[in-house]
């Protein structure tokens, strides 16, 4: 979780269907923006990845989140919005399974790769504001 505004935010990267909201972003005090243009936290400006797109668990086996992706077929616009189940193969979480919605996307990012949106981890390339 960088805290970087998510891409699918910026206006015209997603076809909504007629009453759907783009995904929320935040302010540095997590106060929800009402500018879609706003510029990203972590290029210096004012948005930032809003709190709502934090996992929760349904139970012990199954947990709903947010996530950056990059899918080897179709573009950014085919995947914004779309929900994917995972499900993990190893480790503490062997055989628990994840829905996430696809929300953002990263140039580190390779083929057929989810980023999950956890907060606390993934410092990766960008580093946005980290509530301390």
């Amino acid at each position: 979780w960088d805290c970087c505004k998510p891409s699918c935010t910026w206006p015209g990267k997603v076809n909504l269907t007629a009453g759907a909201t783009p995904v929320k972003t935040c302010d540095i005090d997590n106060t929800p923006l009402s500018n879609p243009e706003a510029s990203s936290g972590c290029t210096g400006r004012d948005a930032y990845q809003y709190s709502t797109e934090s996992p929760w668990a349904i139970n012990n086996n199954l947990a709903y989140s947010y996530a950056a992706v990059n899918i080897i077929e179709g573009s950014e616009a085919s995947w914004y919005c779309t929900c994917y189940k995972l499900t993990f193969t190893n480790g503490p979480v062997n055989g628990k399974k994840m829905i996430v919605q696809a929300t953002n996307t990263g140039s580190d990012l390779v083929g057929n790769q989810f980023d999950l949106s956890i907060p606390g981890k993934g410092l990766d390339i960008f580093n946005g504001y980290i509530n301390e």
